[in-house]
């Protein structure tokens, strides 16, 4: 029993938990821009489709993690997804990773971006999408 035990303790540690900047599945890439002094993140998306997750992070400790299952917040093509009042710094890389769904039985879909914001504007490094 001892043996089995740490077996399976074993395989948890190995795995690991995801965190701020660990990659998630990512099903389409996200793009960044910046609309009215303010970064603006979009996605391409479907009628009737709302954010499920949000997860921005600098890899330090500026984070911001929501789920918003009781009040999910409907998108549209084109349209800015919400930053949440995050406070995006200049000189530093960033992580958005945004989870979409049309309804709460359909699996979710996953957009990601990595990014740096300057004096000039945003610098698009990656759309992180799974080649």
């Amino acid at each position: 029993m001892h043996k089995k035990f740490t077996i399976v303790a074993m395989a948890f540690l190995l795995s690991g938990c995801p965190g701020p900047m660990d990659r998630l599945p990512v099903d389409k890439p996200a793009n960044v821009t910046m609309r009215d002094k303010q970064v603006c993140i979009t996605v391409p998306t479907e009628s009737g489709e709302y954010i499920a997750s949000v997860e921005i992070s600098d890899g330090e400790n500026n984070n911001l993690d929501k789920t918003l299952n009781e009040k999910p917040i409907t998108v549209s093509a084109g349209e800015c997804l919400p930053v949440f009042n995050y406070d995006f710094k200049p000189d530093r890389t960033y992580t958005a990773h945004y989870a979409v769904a049309k309804s709460r039985t359909e699996r979710s879909h996953y957009f990601s971006v990595e990014f740096t914001v300057n004096n000039n504007g945003i610098k698009q490094i990656s759309p992180l999408a799974d080649e």
